[in-house]
């Protein structure tokens, strides 16, 4: 049993290093995508609020779309594994759902994943918005909060991982059609930090769906 432990506490400690010297090569990459999405966050919240402040008729508009497209997906119970599972697959979706899966063709995939960046950067400012307006200020800051702190920095964290992927893939794609060699210590490197920005996002989305299927609800009194 002690040696067991030690040997966990081993492996824990490899780990922590391992993932810390990932972060480090890839600060620039995280640096970038976290200003990206933050910036791409506080337009949308500024750019609705006053939208919806010049011409509150939009904010109706925008619930009511809210809700037929709610009428047309089924979303799982609060409080449930249903829920949880519907929460984590979905924001795992570039691992496993085909179409999602797109952004890891080398090029192409820069263009959906910048795409997807306004995308969700957009959506949540929107949602926070009209969640606030709806009711009350504090809502969106007790709906989103909780889960958030692990789920922003996961989806931080999974497109960082796509974008080393992109880099390291066209910059061996590149090299061969220049003729050059290809650095195998740079192109292992590479795919092995993709791998562990993949697992960090996953786990971090693990943590996040947990507190919005069981902790969220119930805070909002669901």
């Amino acid at each position: 049993m002690p040696y067991l432990r030690l040997h966990l506490i081993t492996l824990f400690k490899k780990a922590e290093e391992t993932f810390k010297s990932c972060l480090q090569r890839n600060k620039i990459i995280i640096k970038a995508t976290t200003l990206a999405f933050l910036a791409i966050l506080l337009f949308s919240i500024s750019l609705t609020a006053l939208v919806f402040s010049m011409a509150p008729g939009f904010s109706d508009w925008f619930r009511s779309l809210a809700q037929s497209e709610r009428s047309y997906i089924v979303i799982p119970p609060p409080f449930t594994e249903n829920l949880f599972f519907y929460i984590f697959l979905n924001n795992i979706g570039h691992f496993w759902n085909p179409l999602k899966m797109l952004v890891w063709i080398p090029l192409l995939g820069t263009f959906l994943l910048g795409s997807e960046l306004l995308l969700n950067g957009g959506i949540i400012g929107v949602v926070s918005v009209i969640a606030g307006i709806t009711h009350g200020i504090l809502y969106p800051i007790i709906g989103l909060t909780p889960h958030g702190i692990f789920e922003i920095p996961a989806f931080i964290l999974q497109f960082a991982s796509i974008i080393r992927w992109q880099v390291t893939t066209i910059n061996a794609v590149m090299a061969k059609i220049i003729g050059e060699k290809v650095d195998g210590v740079k192109f292992r490197r590479g795919i092995k930090d993709t791998f562990i920005l993949a697992i960090a996002s996953v786990i971090l989305f693990v943590i996040a769906a947990f507190i919005e299927t069981y902790i969220t609800p119930y805070l909002l009194g669901m």
